[in-house]
């Protein structure tokens, strides 16, 4: 899908501004999962990178099910984007010293690597918390 240029940059700009993005899952049944991540990165105008010590349900949910959203939300202004679209892969990144297979479990879900998203964006949409529309901005 093509990105309009000036949508995407104020994707990129609330971005870099809040540096908090919730990254919504689900479960292969439906059922879904809310995490936090930081320093969102655009590697293209479709595709973006997450480097993050994700919680062991969105690792688990995104093997399962690719599907994810990206929401970014300015409180102050209440200006928000949804960006909605597909996990490409998921690779580990530093881990833990003194990792044990396994234990993630054990330790109630704390997770032992880091792990890197790159996600595939299909469509944008805004997000707010008061009325807004659903419409897909191309």
């Amino acid at each position: 899908m093509i990105m309009e240029p000036e949508i995407l940059d104020r994707v990129k700009k609330l971005s870099r501004k809040v540096n908090v993005v919730y990254v919504a899952t689900a479960d292969r049944d439906g059922v879904p999962h809310v995490a936090a991540a930081k320093g969102m990165e655009f590697l293209a105008e479709d595709r973006v990178f997450f480097r993050a010590w994700f919680c062991l349900e969105t690792v688990r949910n995104l093997q399962e099910n690719p599907k994810v959203a990206l929401a970014l939300l300015d409180p102050g202004t209440n200006e928000g984007y949804q960006l909605s679209g597909e996990m490409e892969r998921i690779e580990k990144g530093a881990i833990l010293d003194g990792f044990a297979p396994g234990a993630e479990e054990k330790w109630k879900g704390y997770p032992q690597a880091e792990h890197q998203l790159h996600i595939r964006i299909k469509r944008i949409s805004s997000f707010s918390s008061g009325a807004h529309s659903d419409e897909f901005l191309r």
